[in-house]
């Protein structure tokens, strides 16, 4: 009941097949079988349309600094939308807009003049390629405006005597015995 009647006939349409070639062992129709396969779950699964993942080897990037370089690089070009980084294995792992070739990135990446990226692809057997991408630039939308990050160091708390205390910070005589066994539990056991 929670399928569209689209995805019902697909569904119905790749049971049939499936029934159909237990009697035919033409290799195509089990071809166009795997093929009708590879749809349904594309329907059935909860993928984006709008977005893709696309996973980088960077040459070059091994330290803080090549990664802030990156960071930069890959914040200025319009259809990022996230990336993760994987130091220790120099790779970044880079979500974009459909329609955002994976070569505007590497672009922008060779653009730092201390990166080179290639693409990782699995192939058939299901072992990592690196495919490097064409020395010619793609022209890269850059974001223009991008808004100020807010800055991270904290402010100074004003009024000291309305500031909440931590458990067993009481002044000498004032503690009880709930206050003190309080004060046992949150040392003895890690939160």
């Amino acid at each position: 009941r929670t399928t569209t009647p689209g995805e019902t006939k697909l569904l119905a349409s790749e049971v049939y097949d499936i029934l159909q070639s237990s009697n035919m062992s033409d290799v195509d129709n089990v071809n166009e079988m795997n093929y009708r396969r590879r749809k349904a779950q594309f329907f059935l699964g909860s993928t984006n349309k709008r977005a893709k993942t696309v996973v980088l080897h960077i040459d070059g990037l091994d330290d803080s600094s090549r990664r802030n370089l990156c960071e930069e690089a890959l914040l200025k070009i319009k259809g990022v939308i996230s990336f993760t980084f994987q130091m220790a294995v120099q790779r970044c792992v880079v979500r974009i807009r459909s329609d955002l070739k994976a070569e505007a990135l590497a672009t922008a990446i060779a653009s730092t003049k201390v990166m080179k990226a290639q693409q990782v692809v699995k192939s058939e057997s299901g072992e990592e390629m690196l495919v490097p991408f064409q020395d010619t630039p793609v022209e890269v939308e850059q974001n223009t405006d991008l808004p100020e990050y807010l800055p991270e160091d904290e402010s100074p708390t004003k009024e000291q005597d309305k500031a909440v205390s931590r458990v067993g910070s009481h002044p000498e005589g004032a503690a009880s015995w709930l206050s003190t066994a309080a004060n046992f539990l949150s040392r003895s056991f890690y939160w």
